[in-house]
């Protein structure tokens, strides 16, 4: 029986130009080359394409090169689908980031929610309190947006850390609590702002830094 190592591997020397079928018949002249090349077209091992007026065989990687080089359409589907996929990585890193936010605020106020869960047993005593947060949370939406405003450069890209300096100073915040309160607004509002990677602070998504802040 033909080595299906010695046909994939001549097959594969041929680079993205492909070899034709024809050759492959002549140069391993044996009676089940077109089996094998059956085979291992339906493995998905190699692809037969027609060029011209002849069949060329291609192993995986340089069948798409060769289809990037020829094709327009297939080109064209390969940059929507790069772009596609550049587009759920950004909105990934928004909800990592509001899921961490949920957790870390969670986390840190878990202790103190169980005793105001305690001592307020009345449902619109609870209610009170989640409004009030609604309202903080709204102020600082107002004076982070301010801010990014009058920091926005022409493509509104702006360093987290230029706002935390202006509304820690304004607002006598901790770096620890503006960071927190911009964790909770992206977590409430992950479609109006988008965050990018680098700075030397910001807010930390899949181990990567994202200092860079803009209005989506």
């Amino acid at each position: 029986m033909l080595a299906e190592e010695q046909v994939i591997e001549r097959i594969n020397s041929a680079g993205q130009v492909g070899i034709k079928k024809n050759e492959l018949r002549k140069e391993f002249a044996q009676p089940e080359i077109d089996t094998l090349l059956q085979k291992l077209t339906s493995d998905g091992q190699i692809f037969i394409d027609k060029k011209g007026t002849a069949y060329y065989c291609w192993v995986k990687e340089n069948y798409l090169q060769y289809l990037l080089n020829s094709d327009p359409r297939f080109r064209l589907t390969q940059e929507a689908i790069h772009s596609l996929e550049q587009s759920i990585h950004k909105n990934t890193d928004r909800l990592v980031v509001a899921l961490d936010a949920i957790g870390a605020r969670t986390s840190s106020h878990s202790s103190d929610q169980t005793a105001k869960d305690e001592t307020f047993s009345s449902e619109g005593m609870r209610h009170g309190i989640i409004e009030s947060h609604i309202n903080h949370i709204g102020l600082f939406k107002d004076k982070f947006d301010d801010s990014l405003a009058n920091f926005s450069t022409s493509i509104g890209w702006v360093e987290l850390g230029k706002i935390r300096n202006d509304l820690c100073k304004k607002h006598e915040l901790t770096n620890d609590k503006f960071y927190d309160l911009v964790g909770q607004l992206i977590a409430r509002y992950p479609n109006k702002y988008e965050l990018s990677s680098g700075g030397y602070e910001g807010l930390t998504v899949r181990g990567l830094l994202h200092g860079f802040v803009r209005n989506i």
